[in-house]
């Protein structure tokens, strides 16, 4: 699952700079951008089982915010162009929403923002969301670097040191 997400996280991204942000891409990642356009589907999928390059075959769960409500989901199918998640309340039409997706067994969470563009509000209920704008990826237990913060409590008088030479 790993890797799916991370081709769309890196999709998107690239997406992003390109028409979101107005910027130039280089050629490499022109040639990684249209790639991964030919790889991943682009449509936002359908909660169901209906299409096998969308479906995840271990649904993840997500949290979702949409207006300061934070609510929880699974995600069940992923695309280029976005994610089917079902949950209890589906978020209303046209809903702004950020979707934090979790990856534990690589350590990374991935956040998404999107807007709601299907819902489904009998039987299972679900929403689909088009991914706008540019996600992030953190990784997740805090893997030191082995460089500690400084004290934030420092000692009240600095340890004297001899000079050199003396």
């Amino acid at each position: 699952m790993g890797d799916k997400l991370d081709r769309i996280f890196e999709y998107r991204v690239l997406v992003a700079k390109q028409r979101d942000l107005g910027m130039h891409l280089s050629t490499q990642e022109q040639a990684r951008l249209e790639r991964l356009a030919h790889q991943l589907p682009t449509t936002v999928p359908a909660a169901d089982e209906r299409d096998p390059y969308t479906l995840l075959t271990e649904p993840l769960p997500v949290e979702f915010v949409v207006q300061r409500q934070q609510a929880q989901g699974t995600l069940r199918n992923a695309s280029g162009g976005g994610f089917a998640i079902t949950a209890d309340q589906p978020p209303e039409l046209g809903a702004r929403v950020v979707v934090h997706v979790r990856e534990e067994a690589h350590g990374i969470e991935y956040i998404f923002p999107g807007t709601v563009v299907s819902r489904v509000v009998k039987g299972v209920t679900a929403f689909g969301v088009s991914l706008t704008g540019l996600p992030t990826q953190t990784r997740l237990g805090g893997r030191s670097s082995g460089v500690w913060r400084s004290d934030p409590t420092p000692a009240e008088r600095p340890i004297a040191r001899k000079p050199r030479g003396m």
